[in-house]
């Protein structure tokens, strides 16, 4: 049975560099920090289960380290992702509103707005609205990133917004 100073005796060596590599997969030092804390756990945890025959100590510990970062990153692409779609349908939300489409005077000047953009403007909005197309699919229509497109969309909404609200209140 292996013994904790045994642990702590391979660890302390080499919790430098591991926290070094950390750094490299994590992009700020606080992040980097509690990956190093859920590393030091987790191998804490499953030392009796570690075969120095089968492989070292130090490339043990950076395997575990790799799998904490990659899941680290994906959670937060999870998360991310969830919030582009929300933000999605509540802008959907938005032109669909039943108030909104109800009303004459303010589909007008919608329309109107919608006029005053240039085509590309409006092919894009059209495509995420009236085509339901997404981000990416937009992005190589238009050859730009899925972001850029996500970002445009959100100005263009604002834009929009501003636009009806001026016309809807002369």
């Amino acid at each position: 049975m292996k013994e904790n100073t045994d642990f702590i005796r391979e660890f302390a060596p080499v919790q430098h560099h591991l926290h070094m590599y950390i750094r490299s997969l994590v992009p700020n030092f606080s992040d980097a920090d509690d990956l190093l804390q859920e590393v030091a756990a987790t191998a804490w945890k499953k030392y009796e289960s570690f075969d120095s025959e089968k492989s070292e100590f130090k490339s043990w510990l950076f395997g575990i380290a790799r799998n904490k970062a990659l899941h680290s990153k994906r959670r937060y692409l999870r998360t991310q992702n969830l919030l582009n779609e929300v933000q999605m349908i509540n802008a959907e939300q938005f032109f669909l509103r039943e108030g909104f489409t109800a009303s004459d005077e303010r589909q007008d000047a919608l329309s109107e707005c919608m006029n005053q953009l240039s085509d590309d403007q409006r092919k894009l909005l059209l495509g995420r609205y009236r085509d339901k197309k997404k981000s990416y699919e937009l992005a190589d229509l238009f050859k730009r990133s899925a972001e850029q497109v996500r970002i445009q969309l959100f100005r263009l909404r604002k834009v929009l917004k501003v636009c009806v609200m001026e016309k809807v209140e002369l």
